[in-house]
């Protein structure tokens, strides 16, 4: 949980997300947009550590 808020701290579309689970449309929707935050988060990290920057998470 607190690894799923601190990513809903740096994506703003995820504080957003606010719809219903309906069929399995919807189920992928929502995974496939998690799974590119994670991947965006993942190379954040990358660059940040390649530059040396410190960051606050």
């Amino acid at each position: 949980e607190h690894f799923y808020g601190s990513l809903k701290g740096q994506f703003q579309s995820l504080q957003e997300m606010h719809f219903q689970i309906q069929n399995q449309q919807d189920l992928e929707f929502a995974n496939m947009w998690m799974h590119c935050c994670l991947i965006l988060h993942n190379m954040i990290l990358e660059i940040e550590e390649d530059l040396g920057v410190v960051s606050s998470n």
